[in-house]
């Protein structure tokens, strides 16, 4: 088996609290028996999701999510192969960016906001990091 890893971002636009719980039910549900573990971290208007199990099944679950029309402007940060998971005991942690601990916040978050989308891969991948060191 192949183990790999995926982390993408994406904007959902703003998600009331019903929403994100249905996805984050369907996702574990579907994620705990594909054996996929990984993370969430959602703000009020993104995502950014690390995702890691056998290729795939990461590839299948990836598409169903390029399907989900509550995902727009999808961007993969990394797609490979991991030695071993950074997040096994989560089927889908979930993070809302407003729990994230002030040392990382003021290290990865520009000005205090979570803007994937004016952070680079490897602020992504140290973020990831940081956030499974503490988990």
């Amino acid at each position: 088996m192949s183990l790999a890893k995926l982390i993408y971002t994406s904007n959902h636009g703003g998600l009331d609290d019903g929403a994100l719980d249905d996805i984050l039910q369907r996702s574990r549900a579907n994620n705990e028996h594909d054996g996929i573990s990984g993370v969430l971290i959602a703000s009020d208007e993104d995502f950014m999701q690390f995702l890691e199990g056998e290729r795939s099944v990461i590839e299948e679950c990836f598409m169903r999510i390029m399907k989900d029309d509550r995902h727009q402007c999808i961007r993969v940060w990394v797609a490979g192969e991991t030695p071993a998971r950074s997040f096994s005991k989560w089927s889908m942690h979930c993070i809302p960016v407003s729990q994230v601990e002030q040392d990382i916040v003021s290290r990865y978050f520009i000005n205090g906001v979570f803007d994937p989308t004016q952070m680079t891969q490897v602020a992504i991948e140290e973020l990831c990091a940081a956030l499974s060191a503490r988990l």
